[in-house]
């Protein structure tokens, strides 16, 4: 039996394919809904992007019939509703906000309303029913990009002799944790390649360049797969201060001395706290706007580069000493790094380079998928983050575009994925480790 769905407007922008998800039911669209995504559309943004995609949808439906009439798209009823007002709702409820116009939409229409934003389905289900959007969100566990198993020790003898199969059911380039069942203490660390399950010789890590160094089985595995000729594009997903930003970055300009890659590509989703952090509120070009969102890598580089820049002990050495920023402006100067928003990724097409996106929680699948068409097998995509710090309230630790290329790129033999929660330590000391368990 078909039911009605009422669409909010962070449905159709966060999941721009979300009218071909509803089957073989009817989806109104309240009025208002229009009204945002032709305010949003002219914007310049990542969401006006969307909303010009949502757009050219709608067009095409309405040029079949007129959409308040209804019209398919497949199984699916697509109708347009203008009944937006209710006089129980305009008194319970003291604003004049749309979402209250989408919620007395549902009410008026006996329909579910489908929204991803959650205080407007906390609100809703005062007066109609309310359901979260779920047609995106992976369907099981996180993958790991390891596991840990207890096998009789002629198992780990015969990955060492090159004999063993993927008896595990690995997924490619899937780390294997091996302890002998009779002895605790002898551990030994494969990875899925191909059909074979092959041993990994950390030892062999070439950390030519790099100014650190792993500290841990995990940073380990993670610089295994940078290292990874093979592996096109590495994802790294970890509570802060585990060193998944430090690493890349490392990782990226020591590539980069070593002439394995031209240039590394600096992004990040700029998620907006209020409006003042908006890129286009900055004054300035593109690396003075970016400037504000960009602390994760210019902490990075205050580490990587700290002998350089704080070793004078003499107050002339002090006074002559060169800043973060000078540093970074040398980078740059030096065709070493770029950086770019998000938004301006779609068009390029990225070849000999490394581009590392950053806290990638931040991001929708729509905005990964663009992402990762731009780049070349010849070059390196390293996409790290953490689902517990997501900033963007339409996006949760199940929908969002980092774990969505977890996913669906953990069957592919050219993406490799570390989960970095072996260690429960961080990188950063007692201080933040304390803070991380017991705040």
């Amino acid at each position: 039996m078909s039911k009605k769905f009422v669409a909010d407007t962070s449905v159709l922008l966060y999941d721009v394919d979300a009218l071909y998800k509803f089957e073989d039911n009817e989806v109104i669209i309240p009025s208002v809904v229009y009204e945002e995504i032709n305010h949003l559309k002219d914007e310049s943004s990542e969401r006006g992007y969307y909303a010009r995609i949502v757009s050219k949808i709608l067009d095409e439906l309405s040029q079949k019939a007129p959409l308040k009439q209804g019209v398919r798209l497949g199984q699916t009823l697509i109708r347009t509703s203008y009944d937006i007002e209710n006089e129980e709702i305009s008194k319970a409820l003291v604003m004049d906000k749309n979402d209250y116009k989408i919620i007395a939409c549902a009410k008026n229409n006996n329909a579910t309303l489908i929204s991803r934003d959650r205080m407007m389905r906390v609100i809703a289900r005062d007066f109609v029913e309310a359901e979260e959007y779920k047609a995106d969100m992976i369907k099981t566990e996180i993958y790991k990009g390891y596991r840990k198993l207890t096998v009789p020790e002629h198992m780990i003898t015969r990955m060492f002799e090159g004999k063993l199969g993927n008896e595990f059911d690995l997924f490619p380039n899937e780390f294997v944790i091996l302890e002998n069942q009779f002895n605790p203490q002898h551990i030994a660390i494969g990875i899925r390649k191909h059909d074979q399950i092959i041993p990994v010789d950390f030892d062999k890590l070439n950390v030519n360049g790099m100014r650190t160094r792993p500290k841990n089985l995990e940073q380990k595995m993670f610089l295994y797969l940078l290292q990874d000729k093979d592996i096109t594009c590495v994802t790294a997903m970890g509570v802060s201060g585990k060193g998944k930003s430090l690493e890349a970055i490392d990782y990226s300009l020591s590539a980069i001395i070593n002439n394995i890659y031209h240039k590394l590509l600096y992004t990040k989703s700029s998620i907006s706290v209020d409006k003042r952090e908006e890129l286009g509120f900055y004054k300035g070009d593109v690396e003075e706007k970016l400037r504000p969102h960009l602390q994760p890598f210019y902490s990075s580089i205050e580490f990587l580069f700290k002998q350089e820049l704080y070793s004078g002990k003499d107050l002339h050495s002090i006074t002559n000493r060169l800043t973060v920023d000078q540093k970074v402006e040398e980078l740059l100067a030096k065709d070493m790094l770029d950086f770019i928003p998000l938004a301006n990724i779609r068009g390029m097409s990225v070849f000999e380079k490394v581009i590392i996106l950053d806290e990638a929680q931040n991001t929708t699948n729509h905005m990964i998928k663009t992402l990762v068409t731009r780049v070349n097998d010849d070059g390196k995509l390293i996409v790290t983050g953490d689902v517990e710090q997501i900033d963007d309230p339409n996006l949760n630790q199940y929908n969002n575009g980092l774990v969505h290329l977890i996913e669906e790129g953990k069957e592919e033999d050219f993406i490799g994925h570390i989960t970095m929660d072996i260690d429960p330590k961080t990188k950063r000391g007692r201080l933040a480790e304390f803070g991380a368990r017991k705040l």
